[in-house]
């Protein structure tokens, strides 16, 4: 394999970190730049940083016409929803059009770019499982899913316009794990209950993250062009989820519910609007055939097992706690 040189945008995240580390350790990784608003925790050798922020254009032309990277990995999203959703927006959109504007001027020949699971949205008339080639459509009230569905629009626009040149787009499911800090381990820490609304419990995936950095190696290494899902084998229902941590499960009307959580919103109290719903109530499970077929990949952690080592990271479960029946329910979003 050629010597690479790599950017990576967002690279001081749990994610970035973790690629970072596996790409550093090998002999032909010649260079990689961190371009991120904050510094990795710690350097390593071959690694270097730049601050960078993805709403800023011409900075962002300018690092990477100054690196010629020989692939960019973009990680910089804002993962939890915002209450200013411009400013979300400018950061996830804005930002990608500008990485990947740059990206063009600098003759960048491979991008790799993190979507989501999300992009699809969650619809009652989702396949299960959905394919690559399912249209991503968001959902119009919960931002952070509605943003990813036109980055990732963004990116295949980007691939039609520059058939030359590899676009690999990254669409996990869920991501858990012991470093893993998101506003839905939080929920599942914090929440009192289990909303029940009377429908039926639907499927959920988790993906390690271990395993979704191991998917962006071999996407890497292979120049893989198009969109891949990424999700843990097997799923749980939302149901198993809480059960598995005793979390108590409370029969509510779905459309009061509804209404608490858009005033618990407004008032800063939650830290999800409730869009986020639709990713519970509707079917949302991810094929990862295509992965594996084209790259051979295989997640070393199921769903259930990722689910386990992340709340038994935060406590909810002990450390002899089996996961022979893991079940019961759901807290917020996607």
């Amino acid at each position: 394999m050629p010597a690479m040189r790599y950017l990576i945008t967002g690279g001081s995240g749990y994610i970035g970190t973790r690629l970072i580390g596996r790409l550093a350790e090998r002999d032909e990784t010649e260079r990689i730049v961190i371009a991120d608003i904050r510094p990795p925790a710690a350097f390593r050798p071959k690694v270097a940083y730049e601050r960078l922020d993805v709403r800023d254009a011409q900075a962002a032309r300018s690092l990477l016409e100054r690196e010629r990277p020989d692939a960019l990995v973009h990680l910089a999203f804002v993962l939890n929803p915002m209450h200013d959703e411009n400013a979300m927006y400018e950061i996830d959109v804005g930002g990608t059009q500008n990485i990947l504007e740059a990206a063009s001027a600098a003759g960048t020949q491979q991008v790799l770019v993190t979507s989501s699971g999300t992009a699809y949205g969650g619809f009652p008339d989702n396949p299960v499982p959905i394919a690559e080639d399912w249209p991503v459509r968001g959902v119009p009230d919960f931002e952070y899913a509605r943003d990813k569905s036109e980055c990732d629009r963004l990116c295949q626009l980007w691939a039609l316009r520059h058939p030359d040149r590899v676009m690999t787009i990254v669409r996990p499911c869920i991501v858990f794990g012991p470093n893993v800090d998101n506003y839905i381990v939080r929920a599942w820490l914090k929440q009192p209950f289990f909303a029940d609304f009377g429908l039926p419990d639907q499927d959920v995936q988790y993906v390690h993250e271990d395993d979704v950095g191991e998917a962006l190696i071999r996407l890497l290494d292979g120049r893989h062009d198009g969109a891949f899902n990424v999700a843990g084998d097997g799923t749980m229902t939302w149901r198993e989820c809480a059960e598995m941590i005793g979390m108590p499960s409370r029969r509510v009307p779905r459309g009061l519910y509804w209404k608490f959580g858009e005033l618990m919103w407004r008032l800063r109290l939650s830290e999800t609007p409730p869009g986020n719903l639709h990713f519970i109530i509707h079917p949302w499970v991810v094929s990862t055939e295509k992965l594996k077929e084209t790259t051979g990949w295989s997640p070393r952690h199921t769903t259930r097992e990722t689910f386990e080592i992340t709340m038994r990271a935060r406590g909810k479960l002990g450390p002899g706690e089996p996961s022979e029946r893991p079940e019961i329910a759901a807290p917020v979003g996607a």
